[in-house]
């Protein structure tokens, strides 16, 4: 549609991301976890990584699919991996991984079994990407931090910043870094610090590292995710 599209006509990163989250939700209102009912049971499946690796930006007109599957849940972690189809091709395929939060004490908790089986989790991978164990260690502070404005609509119904929302700023910030025309090729996102209600301005800063580069997401007093960007 052509309010998931960019001014080059071709599908945005947070729209991709949108789509993820989207059919993630689809998947569990399908084996009967539904918002509400997570809610009742005082828990939220919360995104702690992701990778996404985008070989063709679907332009504006492309009929999609997206596909998405459990891939494995063990103690407090869970993975997901998604693929969009776009004419035949394997567009983009990507991984990521979840935790259940407590919305009272916001602790982790450890996923029951019978969550675990209510998924039917498979073992077939959409990227090798090693995303439980991958970290980005260096924190970007040299370079001047990019100022990007908080909106109300960032926030979804958890009351914290949308994952769509980090990718829409990180994705404008790269632009005006790196010029209006970038292309990212493939991103890493490590969410680490909830983006509370009051804040009203985050800082982005980046940093080059040999073929990437590395960027945090900022509050005034916490980084509040980080990650790489090949373009």
């Amino acid at each position: 549609n052509y309010k998931d599209i960019g001014f080059d006509f071709k599908l945005r990163p947070d729209s991709l991301v949108s789509f993820f989250q989207e059919i993630a939700i689809h998947h569990s209102d399908m084996v009967g976890y539904d918002a509400e009912t997570l809610k009742d049971m005082g828990v939220a499946w919360v995104l702690n990584k992701l990778y996404v690796d985008i070989a063709e930006y679907p332009v504006l007109g492309d009929s999609i699919t997206v596909i998405t599957w459990s891939s494995g849940i063990s103690g407090v972690k869970a993975f997901r991996e998604f693929i969009i189809r776009s004419g035949g091709t394997e567009a983009v395929r990507a991984v990521s991984m979840w935790t259940l939060l407590d919305i009272t004490t916001k602790r982790i908790k450890r996923i029951p079994s019978y969550l675990s089986e209510a998924y039917e989790t498979e073992s077939s991978q959409a990227t090798s990407f090693p995303i439980a164990s991958y970290k980005v260690d260096k924190n970007p502070g040299d370079e001047e931090g990019l100022l990007q404005t908080v909106r109300f609509s960032d926030f979804d119904t958890n009351m914290h910043m949308n994952n769509t929302a980090y990718v829409n700023i990180l994705d404008t910030a790269l632009k005006r870094y790196i010029g209006k025309n970038v292309e990212i090729n493939e991103f890493f996102i490590n969410f680490q610090k909830e983006v509370g209600f009051d804040v009203e301005k985050l800082t982005v800063k980046f940093s080059r590292q040999d073929t990437n580069v590395l960027y945090s997401i900022n509050d005034a007093k916490n980084i509040c995710s980080k990650g790489f960007v090949r373009v």
